[in-house]
């Protein structure tokens, strides 16, 4: 749809191009006919151009002197707001909660404030706990402006200082106090200390035209930096009759001479939030040479009158040149694009044109980047605070008791099952808790409203699936302008945190029972062992001792787990890696993945300690060409599928039929074949022994991984 604008240029456009063909008339023409009119009082007319020309050059000039003033103005009020940002997200550090002070002095080193400038930390009464200008921990004398810090703590606001002289340094500073709010009370009150050399730097960026003078006056009109002879007049008030024009109008111009006795045209504009002044000066001299300059044109262009006839056609072309570029200026103004400005039109007046055009653009643009910045600002701050909710999973919440209002966040209503823009009331609430828990939730909101307490309560809550969740509801009243009581709080799901606790409390059991369950089998191990001792076996302690460290090592490999079993390859590398070699070639693991239950880890794990154990004493260990091969295999044969492992030796020294059978035999048999049903065949033939075990599957495997493994029989 064209907007009431948009037509009337069209309309305007429309009108030109309709207008008769012997209503229009070139502009050389007219150049021509004005040439050959005022030939003779053009000197009059000239020196009015002249006047009205430079009249519009000052106006101009003028327009955006004030409009740097301004500007300046403004940017001063942004770099103390930085500032004083930067104060409020240090003083909301939880190192300061902590009381680590130390911590957040390095914290406060770190920050990247303005430079030069350090920043204190005071207790509201005065005293100094430290100080980035010096190291931590140096004594430090009490603030000396106690004043300043009392009004922080009554009003809990941010104050921006005047320029004063330091009394730990007796540098002249400006500061900045931020409370620090901790527990509802102003517990310490943080301090930035800025040295004028910061403000300095501003006047520096703007680098101000060499015989021009910029300053910065603080609200008592004391200037804090100054473009010419800072080190002279930094510190000292300004000329009075600034103050004065300060005093009765927050922007403007005025004649004045500077502290150093020049005469300027100075140009004023005062903070809107804080109050301070951006004063900047032309020297008047610099004026008497632009009227100079002006004369010497003027000159020129009394030459250019007398020969105009000669020169109509230049003047012409040269004048309807610039006009085209001032229309396309205009137009591109119109339509916000880039405005081309590095030609020149090569006539003083329409350069002027369109260097306001161009200044207007440029205004155009920087205030919309400045809204842009402030709106981009305050979604910024609102997307932290969603943030940091969204981040622990909180949800918002306000309650008014006396108008029942509810307003809910769409965290908040996703606690309690709800889409983001499901409508949810109060009474939608209490009717999702547990009937168990309605009346304990009821008691404690009004125990709060009452007693304008904290409000603390975990709860059941059905969603509407029919599921349970618990909530954890936290909450505190506060008064409206209005007077109006109401309740503020977030919410949080705490289900998962229920069920961790209530399995840990069986997994607390379940220790209990595994520690139960270990001590038998020490005692059963520590048993054998005594018996073998008593047959006059002189190694009996140090195979009980190697026996408990080989069962500690299992046991640090279910702790790994959590309990949860342990893969057959990691319990074989957990006893059989000690004696591998280099190329891990002498022992050698094969077969499918499996995952064992604790029970059968600790059992399998003590019979592979006692076959290690021999192979190194009698068998294949024990010389350096052994090798010790260890297969397995899920079977499907039988009645149900089993697991069968398989020990085999070769290239160790002659095997013999034992004699008797050793503690190594009981242990396999009583571990393996009682307490998880496996069968145990032991083979003695002279090139090695080999040894099979078979376990039933349903004992061994403690989870259905296995069942996606390749179910290939790699044991003979």
């Amino acid at each position: 749809m064209m907007t009431r604008e948009s037509k009337a240029g069209i309309n305007a456009a429309q009108a030109v191009r309709d207008l008769p063909g012997r209503a229009r008339i070139s502009l050389r023409r007219v150049l021509w006919g004005l040439v050959l009119a005022i030939s003779l009082p053009l000197i009059l007319v000239a020196a009015g151009g002249f006047y009205s020309s430079y009249r519009a050059e000052q106006e101009a000039i003028d327009q955006r002197m004030q409009e740097t003033a301004r500007a300046l103005s403004l940017l001063l009020d942004r770099e103390i707001e930085k500032s004083v940002l930067a104060l409020r997200v240090l003083s909301r550090s939880p190192l300061l909660s902590e009381g680590d002070f130390q911590r957040f002095y390095g914290q406060a080193q770190e920050a990247g404030l303005a430079d030069p400038s350090w920043i204190a930390l005071f207790e509201p009464g005065g005293r100094a706990i430290f100080n980035t200008r010096v190291p931590y921990g140096v004594r430090l004398p009490d603030s000396n402006r106690p004043g300043v810090l009392r009004r922080v703590q009554e009003t809990r606001e941010a104050q921006v200082s005047d320029l004063y002289v330091g009394s730990l340094t007796g540098q002249r500073l400006i500061t900045i106090d931020v409370p620090v709010v901790l527990d509802r009370r102003v517990a310490y009150i943080l301090s930035l200390a800025i040295s004028p050399e910061a403000f300095q730097g501003i006047i520096r960026d703007q680098r101000i035209v060499d015989g021009w003078n910029a300053s910065v006056l603080d609200r008592s009109k004391k200037i804090v930096a100054r473009s010419r002879s800072p080190e002279r007049f930094v510190g000292q008030p300004a000329s009075p009759n600034i103050q004065e024009a300060l005093a009765t109008s927050q922007e403007g111009q005025l004649q004045s001479v500077t502290l150093d006795g020049i005469p300027v045209r100075t140009y004023f504009s005062q903070s809107p939030t804080y109050g301070w002044s951006f004063v900047i000066s032309r020297p008047d001299a610099e004026i008497a040479q632009s009227i100079r300059r002006s004369f010497f044109w003027l000159a020129i262009l009394v030459a250019v009158i007398l020969g105009g006839i000669l020169l109509a056609a230049l003047l012409s072309r040269a004048i309807a040149k610039p006009v085209d570029q001032l229309v396309a200026a205009a137009r591109a103004l119109g339509r916000r694009d880039e405005m081309p400005g590095d030609s020149s039109t090569r006539v003083l007046e329409l350069d002027t044109i369109k260097q306001a055009l161009m200044e207007a653009a440029f205004d155009i643009r920087r205030h919309e980047r400045d809204q842009e910045h402030v709106l981009a600002q305050m979604a910024e701050s609102e997307a932290r605070l969603r943030l940091a909710l969204n981040a622990g999973d909180f949800g918002s919440w306000e309650f008014t008791p006396s108008s029942g209002a509810f307003i809910t966040s769409p965290t908040c209503r996703a606690n309690f099952g709800r889409g983001p823009d499901e409508p949810f009331s109060y009474a939608d609430l209490v009717a999702s808790i547990h009937p168990d828990d309605r009346a304990m939730q009821v008691e404690a909101v009004a125990q709060a409203v009452a007693n304008r307490t904290d409000l603390h309560v975990e709860y059941r809550a059905i969603w509407p699936d029919g599921s349970e969740h618990w909530i954890r509801i936290s909450g505190r009243t506060r008064t409206g302008p209005d007077g109006q009581l109401s309740m503020v709080g977030v919410s949080q799901e705490v289900t998962e945190r229920k069920l961790a606790d209530e399995r840990q409390a069986l997994l607390l059991r379940e220790l209990n029972h595994r520690v139960k369950n270990t001590l038998a089998t020490v005692q059963s191990v520590a048993s054998l062992t005594r018996r073998s001792s008593e047959n006059s076996d002189p190694a009996a302690w140090n195979a009980f001792m190697d026996r408990l460290q080989g069962l500690a090592k299992t046991h640090d490999l279910l702790t790994s787990t959590q309990w949860q079993g342990a893969l057959l390859e990691d319990v074989l590398k957990n006893e059989l890696d000690p004696y591998q070699d280099v190329m891990r070639q002498r022992i050698r693991l094969r077969g499918p993945r499996v995952n064992l239950q604790p029970s059968a880890v600790l059992a399998l794990s003590l019979a592979i300690h006692e076959m290690a154990t021999n192979a190194v004493k009698y068998g294949s260990l024990s010389v350096p060409d052994g090798k010790v091969h260890v297969m397995w295999a899920i079977t499907a044969g039988g009645a149900s599928p089993a697991l069968l492992v398989e020990w085999v030796e070769s290239g160790g020294p002659p095997v013999k039929q034992p004699e008797r059978q050793g503690f190594g035999m009981k242990l396999i048999q009583r571990g393996l074949a009682q307490q998880l049903g496996g069968e145990i065949k032991l083979d003695f033939a002279p090139a090695g022994i080999r040894c099979v075990i078979t376990f039933p599957i349903t004992i061994l495997v403690s989870d259905g991984e296995d069942e996606s493994e390749p179910q290939e029989r790699y044991a003979s």
